[in-house]
């Protein structure tokens, strides 16, 4: 079915994104310190707030949602879950339905929230309190911003009752009086998209009437329809019309906005001017345009924000590009001690406290209408430029800012609602009077930028455009070219954009300037040109999606780990850093929120959307693993980002990117606390080797779990980088997000100490700090990993290397060399040799031991089996559609004999040798050696030379008897047996390795009667293969180093006879060995390890 043509009118957006209950838990609630407030004691420690009920839309039911099917197609956006961990309470019989699990906007910090809506704490109070109302501005890592309105009220304390999730909790509700002194705050915060500061504030003045009417366990129920309704409002649409509702008792408008380039607007912008001299309007007017770092204080948490806000809409159409925080909780005080431009505010209880802690800092205090500076230093800010100012301040003195006054000649309005829209519209036309002198403000101060732009290059000549500048003004224009915010104008400019500066630009420039702009401007493109040249860049989403959880089937990336294999390897990961010997059972409800808490990570984690000037810093194949709340830094305010091989800083306000340090550069990371006022913040500290500062983190509450996953990233790269082993960042990828999912989980002082078990690299490092021998570290290129995925490591069985060709016909990537790798149970898996990346998946010949490999011709691999079949896998389809079924036993060799027509033999261990004919697939003739055993064979001068065990036997092709070794004419030990041999025609030599035997033995070609030179291994405890390279022989077994049994090479010189190196592969022994076009070695380990080792051959 074709897709249905999009209609040009969109559904306009919601208001609603989140509504949320919070408040002190019920557990606090009952604690032995409350009970003591109830029986008169003088003080209470503050409480902890918390979420304690989210309400989000669309507020759909599971049964509408089954009816209506795939049919609805909105509200697709991908969004966090939350669910209260905490308090867990049983649903009992006709209580009522469990609560279910809400999704979250991603906007929105959970974690954070509580300490923003009660940013001064939770006292319980004697007497019932005032309702309040504060503003939040939230912003997400890409800039966006969320806005809350907070409402505070209070309800009595009942010895019995609970405060939500009442369905399950029926107790009868007394009055008010019957409260024995004691009331609770309680929060209700909406967040929307829009700042819609008065209409939301008038929204939750209507729910309040409902809530202090209502019992305590239908406060859930009047929530959540109240957001029912909220979500049902859309946002007007740019143009003169608002829109307006009832509410009751109350009529609610939501403003729209003049254009849809303008902001919205529905606050009232003369508050500043309530508060400040217009001169000092201007101070800050200028200490915001030269980004310094600004602290408001206000003994109102609500005018914080909104005098803040004020500001910001003075500046508009330019834009605050730094960190803006509104509101400072008490826990939040360490971030005006970031080194970064900032716009915060704090409670005037802290503005002494701030002022001898912080330097550099502009208070400016909301109650007073004072601007100052911290500990009297003189920062330099300089004046706005004078004939812009003195203009400013007349206009400013000739508007009406007081209601009363231009109402005074009205009479007294009877009803509500009409009083409102009076104030209202009264508002409104003083709010466009005031932006109008903002803008002509700015609209002064940069109107002659534009004679000294290059369009057809880009470019603004500053120079000139300072030379043009008074001289009492210079110091303010060289403060303010070097901002972000001029330089977002500038492009604004320089793209010819039409948006409020430039239209009040066009409506107050002289005659001359209007005629001299209506003149043909050679080599300069339209605006249209502009756009449409520039649309691409303007436009195009920057997207980067970010892997949390490893995926089994993105594992062609080495740097990113395998999906859904994580949870599998907690049983083998897990039980290396657990202490007791037996299994521990987790009940299903835990293992529930943990899985849980394991999939919102990666669902927050796929919807970061990184800027593109982040992502030009990073490569393309890192991703983002986990994001810290925002936290202040010495280098700024911002959330810490983990991939795959760095940690940096996203910075608040306009995103950006701050280096912190990639794993291999780390020196030291340290867990610690820093001294801030009276309180002591938890702080991460990370040394790294090219910076000489420290950079520290205030991670707070987040500081421990974020310790212990740096410092197993940290062992993980340097491990990975030891053992030339990418495997070793996705393990210790792995075990961090276990780690956090674990922390989420359990929400539990125990909850470090959990999580401290999956550090297994970092104990490994700090217990076995067992380096890689320098010779291993030299030689050693790369590891790979077959079983990358699988709950357990597989043994690597036989390994082959086919050489790349040329063909115009096949795939680009169907020409590169390939890596055949033969494990347990019939699988292959085939890797492109070029890049040691997975080129076809595991597929399977058999279920049985594969014990060798070969290339019959350019298009075939063959493939020996235990089950004695010989399969024949198609190079081009990757798929085995033939099978050669003549062996009677285990198939253990093949020998490929070139030529027209070329013929294979293969042995199996019953002693047979088949001859094939590659064309036909047909056998040509057969050998039988007596004895059977034979394990492998070799062409050499038209003879084959096979090993038996016991022997070996060299027969024509025909079948007759030439020559023969025994083992035990050349062995005191009558016990052993050959496991392999190697010729060198050159050196007529025969090489051979026996069973039990720490040595390698020389036999001459010559006279193979003539007793054989023995080359000792150090240390061998066995040899299970051996291979030529070049003037090499490379031998492969058992060995110990640095007291433990791991699989060794030693890599022996053919003519000197002597050992030049002992190379410790792997963890396991050395199954199998294969040369790659003598250039590499590769070797294949056993179960233990299961790992690919990857050697230069010198």
């Amino acid at each position: 079915m074709a897709e249905a043509t999009p209609h040009p009118l969109a559904l306009p957006s919601g208001l609603l994104e989140l509504c949320a209950l919070l408040g002190p838990s019920r557990d606090s609630l009952r604690g032995p310190e409350l009970v003591a407030q109830k029986k008169g004691a003088s003080s209470l420690s503050a409480l902890d707030p918390e979420v304690l009920s989210v309400f989000v839309p669309p507020f759909v039911s599971k049964e509408d949602t089954q009816l209506a099917g795939t049919n609805c197609a909105l509200s697709k956006t991908r969004r966090r879950s939350f669910r209260k961990k905490r308090e867990k309470p049983k649903t009992e019989p006709g209580k009522g339905p469990a609560p279910e699990d809400v999704s979250v906007p991603n906007g929105v910090d959970l974690l954070a929230l509580p300490q923003l809506c009660f940013p001064g704490g939770v006292c319980v109070a004697s007497e019932p309190k005032e309702d309040s109302v504060h503003f939040l501005v939230l912003t997400d890592v890409c800039g966006n911003r969320t806005y809350g309105v907070v409402a505070q009220y209070y309800r009595p304390l009942h010895d019995e009752s609970c405060f939500y999730n009442g369905k399950m909790h029926w107790e009868p509700f007394r009055p008010p009086g019957a409260a024995a002194g004691c009331f609770v705050p309680f929060a209700v915060c909406v967040v929307s998209r829009f700042p819609y500061y008065n209409a939301l504030k008038d929204c939750l003045s209507c729910l309040l009437t409902h809530l202090k009417l209502c019992k305590d366990f239908e406060v859930d129920n009047h929530i959540k329809d109240f957001a029912a309704k909220l979500s049902l409002i859309p946002s007007p649409p740019p143009g003169p019309l608002h829109l307006v509702f009832n509410m009751k008792p109350l009529q609610i408008v939501f403003p729209s906005r003049a254009d849809p380039e303008s902001p919205v607007v529905d606050l009232d912008l003369h508050l500043p001017l309530l508060c400040f001299r217009p001169e000092q309007v201007l101070q800050i007017l200028t200490c915001l345009l030269t980004e310094q770092r600004i602290v408001f204080f206000s003994s109102s948490w609500a005018l914080l924000a909104l005098v803040a806000e004020c500001f910001l809409a003075y500046l508009h159409p330019l834009q605050w590009q730094h960190t803006f925080v509104p509101i400072l909780s008490g826990q939040m005080l360490d971030f005006v001690m970031a080194p970064t431009s900032f716009l915060m505010g704090c409670h005037l209880d802290h503005f002494q406290e701030v002022s001898k802690e912080a330097d550099g800092l502009i208070l400016i205090n909301i109650d007073n209408g004072s601007v100052t500076y911290s500990n009297d230093e003189d920062i330099d800010v300089p004046d706005i430029p004078l004939l812009a100012a003195q203009t400013f301040i007349q206009r400013v003195q000739s508007l009406q800012l007081h209601h009363d006054l231009d109402l005074a000649h009205l009479g007294a309005s009877t009803d509500l609602n009409e009083g409102r829209a009076r104030r209202r519209a009264w508002q409104q036309g003083l709010n466009y009077q005031l932006q109008q002198v903002a803008l002509q403000l700015l609209v002064s101060i940069f109107r002659e930028v534009k004679n000294h732009l290059n369009y057809e290059h880009r470019v603004f000549n500053s120079e000139e455009f300072l030379k043009t500048r008074a001289p009492g003004d210079q110091q303010f224009y060289k403060q303010v070219l070097d901002t972000y915010m001029f330089h977002s104008f500038l492009k604004a400019r320089l793209s010819r954009r039409m948006d409020a500066f430039a239209q009040m630009d066009l409506d107050t420039q002289s005659d001359e300037d209007r005629l001299s702009g209506m003149l043909p401007s050679p080599r300069r493109p339209t605006i249209e040109k502009m756009a449409s040249r520039n649309s691409s860049s303007l436009h195009v989403t920057h997207r980067r999606m970010v892997v949390s959880m490893p995926n089994l089937r993105d594992i062609a990336v080495p740097e990113l780990p395998a999906r859904n294999s994580s949870l599998r390897k907690m049983d083998s990961e897990g039980s290396r850093s657990s202490s007791t010997g037996h299994q521990k059972q987790i009940d299903p409800e835990t293992f529930k929120d943990f899985y849980n808490c394991w999939k919102e990570a990666e669902a927050e984690a796929q919807e970061v959307s990184l800027p593109s000037s982040v992502m030009e810093h990073l490569d393309k194949n890192e991703c983002v693993y986990k994001l810290s709340s925002s936290v202040k830094t010495n280098r700024g305010v911002g959330k810490i980002a983990m991939t795959q091989k760095r940690l940096f800083l996203l910075t608040e306000g306009r995103p950006g990117y701050v280096e912190i340090s990639t794993f291999r550069d780390i020196e030291e990371v340290r867990s610690t606390t820093v001294a801030f006022l009276l309180l002591r913040i938890p702080t991460l500290k990370i040394k790294t080797a090219s910076k000489k500062e420290v950079f520290e983190a205030n991670l707070k509450t987040e500081c421990d779990v974020w310790h212990l996953m740096v410092k197993e990233m940290w062992a993980g790269k340097k491990l990975a980088d030891d053992h030339k082993d990418p495997q070793y960042i996705q393990q210790a990828l792995t075990h961090v997000l276990l780690m956090d999912a674990v922390v989420g989980t359990l929400q539990s002082p125990g909850a470090i100490y959990a999580a401290s078990k999956l550090s297994y690299f970092d104990k490994m490092r700090n217990e076995m700090p067992a380096a890689v021998p320098k010779t291993t570290s030299e030689t050693l290129k790369h590891k790979i990993n077959p079983s990358a995925g699988e709950t357990l490591p597989h043994a690597v069985d036989v390994l082959l290397y086919t050489p790349g060709h040329l063909d115009p016909a096949e795939k680009v990537e169907d020409a590169h060399p390939k890596l055949w790798c033969a494990l347990s149970e019939g699988k292959v898996i085939v890797f492109d040799a070029s890049s040691w990346t997975i080129h076809q998946h595991c597929f399977r010949v058999g279920t049985s031991k594969l014990n060798c490999m070969a290339m019959a011709e350019q298009s075939q691999v063959w493939v020996g089996s235990e089950d004695s079949v010989i399969y024949i896998i198609n190079v081009h389809s990757m798929s085995c559609n033939k099978q050669l079924t003549d062996h009677r036993s285990g198939v253990t060799g093949f020998a490929v004999q070139s030529g027209a027509p070329s013929k294979v033999y293969s042995c199996s261990a019953d002693g047979t040798v088949l001859a094939w004919n590659v064309s036909s697939l047909r056998v040509t003739s057969r050998l039988q050696l007596p004895g059977g055993g034979l394990s492998s064979i070799r062409l050499h001068d038209g003879c084959l030379w096979c090993c038996t065990g016991s022997g070996i036997v060299v027969v024509t092709t025909g079948g007759s008897l030439r020559q023969e070794l025994k083992v035990e004419e050349n062995s005191k030990d009558a016990s052993t047996s050959f496991l392999g041999f190697q010729l060198l025609p050159e050196q007529e030599q025969l090489w051979a390795a026996c069973a039990g035997l720490d040595g390698v033995y020389i036999w001459s070609l010559r006279d193979l009667a003539r007793p054989p030179q023995r080359v000792h291994l150090r240390d061998c405890a066995e040899v299970s293969c051996m291979i030529r390279v070049k003037k090499q022989i490379w031998v492969g077994g058992t060995g110990r180093s640095q007291g433990k049994y791991k699989g060794k090479i030693y890599v022996i010189d053919a003519q000197r006879k002597t050992v030049e190196k002992e190379l410790v592969a792997h963890t396991d022994a050395v199954k199998t060995l294969c040369s790659a076009e003598d250039r590499y070695v590769l070797s294949g380990s056993g179960s233990g390890e299961g790992k690919i080792a990857i050697w230069k051959v010198e």
